[in-house]
C-alpha cells in the first residue's frame, strides 16, 4: 500500500477522537521534563499546546483532503437523489360522473326508448323502434361500434336473451351495428309485413302529397324492394316516375 493510502487511515483515527490525540501529545511531553528545569503552572503551557495542537490537526486535514481531490480527479460525485414524479389524481365529485356516464343516459335524452320485444307487437312499432334508433345516432354521430353498443344496451327482457343467443353462434368478426339491423328485421319483422311493404313501395305515387313528403315515404319504403333499385339511375328513374304529370313534365323541360 502507498504511502498516501496510509496517511488517510491515520488521519481518520485521529478524527475519531482529536481531543485524545492532543492529550497523548501533551502527556508525552510532560512525563519527560526537561534537566535542570524550575517547575512552574503548568495550565498555561498545556491551553497553548492544546491550541497548537488543534491547528496542526485542522492543517493536516487540509492536506489531506486536497491531496485525495487531486489523485481521485476523476471520481464522480455521488448522483442527486431522483425527482419524485407526480400521479395524476382522477377527476373528482360531478366531473368524474360526467365523463363516466353511460351513453344510454344520453341517447334516451335524446328520444331512444328501450325495447320490449311482445307476441303482439305491431310491426310498424317494430319498424319505429329501430329506425328512431337510426336517427338519434345519427344526430349524436356515433360511430357503427357506438351504434351497435347503444342498441343492445336498449334491448330488454326476451329481445335482450334473443341477442345473447345469436352472438354465441356466430363469429365476433361478423357482429355489426348492420348485422343487427338485418336480424333485427328478420326476427321481429314478418315476411307478410315486409310482402305488404314491398307492394307499397311499387304502388308509391306522389298523389296529393308535397314532394319532400313523397321523398321520404320512397325512402323509407326502398328497403323493403331492393332489388327493384338495383342501381342509382334505376332508383331515380322509380323516384321520377311516381312524381305527378305536371312535375315531372317541368322537371324534364328543367333538365332539358
Amino acid at each position: 500500500m502507498s504511502g498516501n493510502a496510509s496517511y488517510p487511515i491515520l488521519a481518520l483515527n485521529t478524527v475519531m477522537d482529536p481531543d485524545r490525540a492532543v492529550a497523548d501529545d501533551i502527556e508525552s511531553n510532560a512525563s519527560a521534563p526537561a534537566q535542570g528545569a524550575a517547575p512552574s503552572d503548568s495550565r498555561p503551557t498545556t491551553v497553548g499546546q492544546r491550541e497548537e495542537a488543534r491547528e496542526a490537526f485542522l492543517h493536516m486535514i487540509n492536506e489531506w483532503y486536497a491531496e485525495f481531490v487531486r489523485t481521485n480527479s476523476n471520481a464522480q460525485p455521488p448522483s442527486p437523489p431522483p425527482i419524485p414524479r407526480l400521479v395524476p389524481v382522477a377527476p373528482q365529485g360531478i366531473e368524474f360522473v360526467r365523463i363516466n356516464k353511460h351513453p344510454v343516459d344520453k341517447i334516451r335524452k335524446h328520444g331512444a326508448e328501450d325495447f320490449r320485444a311482445n307476441v303482439d307487437d305491431d310491426p310498424e312499432r317494430v319498424e319505429f323502434w329501430l329506425e328512431n334508433s337510426v336517427r338519434v345516432f345519427d344526430e349524436l354521430s356515433y360511430t357503427s361500434d357506438e351504434c351497435l353498443k347503444c342498441a343492445i344496451s336498449l334491448l330488454r327482457y326476451s329481445a335482450y336473451h334473443w341477442w345473447n343467443t345469436l352472438v354465441s353462434v356466430v363469429p365476433r368478426v361478423r357482429v355489426t351495428w348492420e348485422f343487427f339491423q338485418e336480424e333485427f328485421r328478420k326476427k321481429y319483422l314478418s315476411q307478410q309485413f315486409i310482402d305488404q311493404k314491398h307492394k307499397e313501395f311499387l304502388k308509391l305515387k306522389q298523389g296529393r302529397v308535397l314532394v319532400f313528403e313523397y321523398e321520404q315515404e320512397f325512402v323509407r319504403l326502398k328497403k323493403y324492394a331492393r332489388e327493384c333499385v338495383s342501381t342509382e339511375a334505376i332508383m331515380c328513374k322509380r323516384f321520377e316516375d311516381g312524381l305527378n304529370e305536371d312535375i315531372r313534365a317541368e322537371r324534364i323541360y328543367c333538365v332539358g
